[in-house]
């Protein structure tokens, strides 16, 4: 039976996508998820294939996906200018990691740990006033934005500008808005790049622990040019806006609704890091990430002819029977195989921040003497997007 291409941007699946994600990878682990040869792949085994063959999987963004009148996903050809980071193929993908990668590393996360503890404790304190509160917008987006942030090295940092500008470029390439939608977010393109302009200009570029810094240097020896400089900010500041909020937000849900799991993390907090691993296999914080196809191919016997694109289902494999054992269940003892932070050379770069901030806010929340629970009166709400799984909306209230 041939599967309905309708059925992957249906309002009832984005919100509850996991069953069809099983019918997907049992019956058609690569399948064609639209018209103009669109591809999603589902299965653990043929996704991480798909991350290794970078030849033949290239991480080069040539065109949005968007939502026909029709229901169905389609794509629109687009040129982003010279590849950066994240869109970007080795070596140029290579030189700019090795430029960036390193101010990711511990030495910087142990120098701002400390502050966003704070930061973190008092957002949290904030909601206690309050009764019924939006986790996400007072906890669970505030404290990644600020963490970003103090990462990049941000002076006087615009918080609500940074958060507005992630979540713009998100819902850019959420793959489920329509040509009439997409023309109406309004990226607030010239306001973010003259502020972030006058940031990097400020920077003296020399040695320091700053990722604004190695930016800076990078753009005075013309290792990047202006707009790859502000490109690799943007992305790095959607990107790891997005990852952490998606997954505060998913695991403050799974233990405001689970009791057990609540109190088995209180009584050993040495836990919480195995919790968040599980939390993240079990709500990945992106579905889904693109891949164009340069020339003709094969996955999983499937043919994929030139200009095609991938769709790698992180969220789809990270709950593979065939690689994990009773998927949909919380086993703090399972291996690190999970590929909710991408796979392969295009592993997240924000992996170790994401997980400390996690640590930092449900070590925290779960110190007080009380937990917030979902408010009965209003439901969350999934963000509809096709490439993140993240609350748009998650009012809780202070339990006795």
């Amino acid at each position: 039976m041939t599967i309905d291409q309708q059925l992957m941007l249906d309002p009832a699946v984005m919100d509850d996508p996991y069953p069809f994600y099983d019918r997907l990878r049992s019956e058609a682990p690569v399948w064609q998820a639209g018209p103009d040869d669109i591809f999603a792949v589902t299965s653990f085994e043929l996704l991480a294939e798909a991350a290794r063959r970078i030849e033949d999987f290239s991480s080069v963004m040539n065109a949005f996906l968007y939502k026909t009148d029709e229901g169905v996903l389609a794509k629109i050809p687009t040129e982003l200018g010279e590849p950066t980071l994240a869109v970007a193929d080795p070596p140029v993908h290579t030189a700019h990691k090795q430029m960036i990668f390193p101010q990711f590393v511990s030495k910087r996360m142990a120098l701002i740990e400390d502050e966003l503890t704070r930061y973190a404790n008092d957002c949290i304190d904030r909601t206690r006033d309050m009764g019924t509160f939006d986790f996400m917008e007072e906890i669970g987006i505030a404290v990644p934005i600020r963490a970003i942030a103090m990462l990049i090295g941000f002076a006087d940092s615009n918080d609500e500008l940074l958060a507005r500008t992630a979540f713009q470029l998100v819902e850019l390439t959420s793959a489920a808005r329509t040509m009439e939608e997409m023309g109406q977010i309004q990226l607030n393109h010239e306001e973010i790049r003259a502020w972030m302009t006058d940031q990097l200009e400020r920077r003296t570029g020399g040695e320091s622990e700053h990722l604004l810094d190695a930016v800076k240097a990078a753009v005075d020896s013309g290792q990047f040019n202006h707009d790859q400089a502000m490109t690799t900010m943007m992305t790095l500041l959607s990107a790891g806006g997005e990852s952490t909020s998606s997954l505060l937000g998913n695991a403050v849900r799974i233990l405001a609704e689970d009791p057990d799991i609540r109190m088995r993390l209180k009584v050993d907090m040495s836990q919480v890091p195995a919790f968040i691993e599980e939390a993240l296999r079990i709500e990945s914080p992106f579905r889904s990430h693109l891949r164009s196809v340069p020339r003709d191919t094969s996955l999983g016997g499937v043919d994929l002819p030139a200009g095609s694109t991938l769709l790698m289902m992180w969220g789809a494999a990270n709950r593979d029977p065939a690689k994990f054992e009773n998927p949909a269940a919380i086993n703090y003892g399972r291996k690190l195989q999970h590929v909710a932070f991408g796979r392969g050379i295009h592993l997240c770069v924000g992996a170790a921040l994401a997980r400390m901030e996690a640590r930092i806010v449900l070590t925290a929340l779960l110190k007080r003497d009380a937990f917030p629970v979902l408010d009965d009166a209003t439901s969350p709400q999934w963000e509809y997007s096709l490439q993140v799984r993240r609350h748009s909306r998650l009012p809780m209230t202070w339990a006795a």
